[in-house]
């Protein structure tokens, strides 16, 4: 009996293991690295957050809903956090709970404070 409860253990935790993870996560903000992904022409989002603002938050649930949609798998997503790095916040110009979209190397959307769905994926539909 206790070798079948181990099998089955392990059943459950390689059958959780194979369970798709979300299409996109973010990654910090790394100046030389989200350059060098914008300069790419490949789809990049830059989501300019901090834990304690009530809209990023708002916004950070809506990805976390969108995050298993294979079709975001393209974009690379970089969060800028507001409070510690601050001279990025000032590079880009920028409040916090802002989404700014790349693609072809260029801006091509920028939205702050949006906190329906529609707001954040009219930023998303940008780069899709």
């Amino acid at each position: 009996m206790r070798v079948s409860s181990v099998l089955a253990t392990v059943l459950v935790l390689s059958l959780a293991a194979l369970q798709p993870v979300g299409a996109f996560e973010f990654k910090p903000y790394d100046v030389a690295t989200v350059d060098a992904a914008i300069a790419s022409g490949r789809p990049v989002v830059v989501h300019v957050f901090a834990p304690w603002c009530l809209q990023c938050r708002a916004q950070e649930t809506i990805f976390n809903r969108l995050s298993k949609d294979p079709s975001y798998d393209g974009i690379r997503f970089y969060r800028v956090d507001y409070d510690k790095q601050k001279e990025v916040v000032k590079a880009l110009g920028t409040p916090r709970s802002t989404l700014i979209a790349f693609n072809g190397g260029a801006e091509v959307a920028k939205m702050s404070w949006g906190t329906s769905t529609a707001s954040v994926l009219g930023v998303l539909d940008t780069v899709k």
